[in-house]
């Protein structure tokens, strides 16, 4: 698949969509914020020829008869604003001496001709002649002979200045712009974090399902190449896993037959030597075979009380008389598989017990991982064997005697199903001068 077409389910298409459409719902949002807003979106007066059509009135009403000026004043009120003329500055029912209109009072007198003429305005809240308050804006001009027009905007102020108005705007348009382009972007950002999860649970467990090719095209082509990628891990691991086991399998048939040909061995010191090794062949085939086995099993993924299960483990232990101890903050869950988990913190307790006479197992979880250490009392691993103990059938212990030294499997073991989880194991000096292995599990959501 070429994801390079335009008319493709493309990310840049939706990009490009996801902004055209913020932009008109913004500029709709804004057109109905200057609709509603009144005073705080509509430009002023001066801005859209009001004052210059409120001046051309007063020159008109200026040069008719003064018993004509009354109703051609009402004549040529509209719904903007209403007109009214009124023959002297007794009659005015506003105060005269009223704060001017700053604003448009230099440009209606220069509209007039007049530079002397008086240009009172009032607003919502200033008190009348009776001290009431004015409920409209109004703007009254006096005319040559002393009269006076008077121009009343009952839903209109006179505007707020360019400066304030424009940043209120662009604010609004902002504003409006950022919350449609956020929420058009959910549906560009829920496939990329759902294929980040799918990572995330697959670096923990690599028999995850595939993940669901959805969203955009590059999103599922990155979706189909994921799949593919794990499905061939999950080949490999398979193929590797049977492979080793039946090795492991087929090695029991000839230690069985060097077995019994070492009944006829007559000299008993070489008939025990030739034993012991088959014996400790045949642990080590045991345990590969055990180790093979459960790496193959496919557990499935599930929700579970790991401090429950750890209790459980110890609890075992306790019944042997054995010392251990278990530090948790409460019941704490994990999603993974439980019967692994077991299985690893079984083994690092009893090795912990073997080599250290006690273990003190602790339990520290938090948003992003979840801590298992195990502490004993032991001699320790030098630093420089701390990585050589999770290879494979190494053992520091050089006696060969199984019951002290194992078959070198147990922290393999361990390692395999932790990383299985996605965490890792690494090992420490404890406080009290012994070994501590510390496990950490990553939190990973349950899908």
């Amino acid at each position: 698949m070429r994801p390079r077409r335009w008319t493709s389910d493309t990310i840049g298409r939706w990009f490009a969509i996801n902004i055209v459409v913020a932009v008109i719902i913004a500029a709709a949002m804004n057109a109905a914020f200057s609709a509603f807003a009144g005073v705080w979106a509509k430009p002023g007066l001066q801005d859209i020829g009001l004052v210059d059509e409120v001046a051309a009135v007063a020159r008109i009403l200026d040069g008719a008869p003064r018993d004509a000026r009354a109703g051609l004043a009402a004549s040529v009120s509209n719904d903007r604003y209403a007109v009214t003329w009124f023959p002297d500055d007794e009659s005015l029912p506003i105060a005269i001496d009223a704060s001017e209109f700053h604003q448009g009072r230099a440009k209606i007198r220069s509209l007039l001709g007049r530079p002397s003429a008086r240009v009172v305005a009032y607003e919502p809240g200033d008190p009348d002649l009776h001290g009431r308050p004015e409920t409209a804006y109004g703007l009254a001009i006096s005319l040559s002979d002393g009269s006076w027009v008077r121009f009343v905007a009952p839903q209109r102020s006179w505007g707020l200045s360019p400066t304030a108005r424009t940043l209120l705007t662009v604010g609004f348009a902002v504003v409006c712009a950022l919350l449609v382009a956020a929420l058009a972007s959910r549906r560009l950002a829920r496939p990329l974090e759902r294929f980040a999860r799918q990572a995330q649970r697959f670096g923990a467990d690599v028999n995850a399902p595939p993940m669901q090719a959805t969203g955009p095209l590059e999103i599922r082509v990155a979706a189909q190449a994921f799949n593919e990628m794990q499905a061939r891990v999950q080949r490999y691991v398979a193929d590797r896993t049977t492979m080793l086991a039946a090795i492991s399998h087929d090695l029991r048939a000839p230690l069985t037959r060097m077995r019994l040909r070492g009944e006829f061995i007559e000299d008993e010191e070489q008939q025990r030597k030739l034993f012991r090794d088959v014996d400790e062949m045949q642990a080590m085939v045991d345990a590969s075979l055990e180790f093979f086995r459960d790496d193959s099993e496919q557990e499935p993924t599930t929700r579970f009380m790991l401090s429950e299960l750890i209790e459980t483990v110890l609890d075992d232990f306790r019944d042997a008389g054995h010392d251990v101890a278990f530090d948790t903050p409460g019941s704490v869950t994990y999603v993974g598989r439980p019967l692994t988990l077991r299985r690893a913190v079984a083994n690092l307790v009893d090795n912990a017990i073997k080599y250290g006479g006690r273990a003190h197992v602790r339990l520290r979880p938090d948003d992003a991982w979840v801590e298992v250490l195990v502490d004993d009392d032991g001699p320790g691993i030098p630093d420089a064997l701390r990585e050589a103990v999770f290879r494979p059938f190494y053992r520091i212990e050089g006696s060969r005697n199984r019951q002290t030294g194992g078959v070198g499997l147990g922290l393999s073991a361990v390692r395999s199903a932790v990383r299985g989880h996605g965490g890792d194991i690494t090992l420490e000096t404890g406080p009290g001068g012994g070994l501590r292995v510390r496990v950490k599990l990553p939190s990973v959501a349950e899908a």
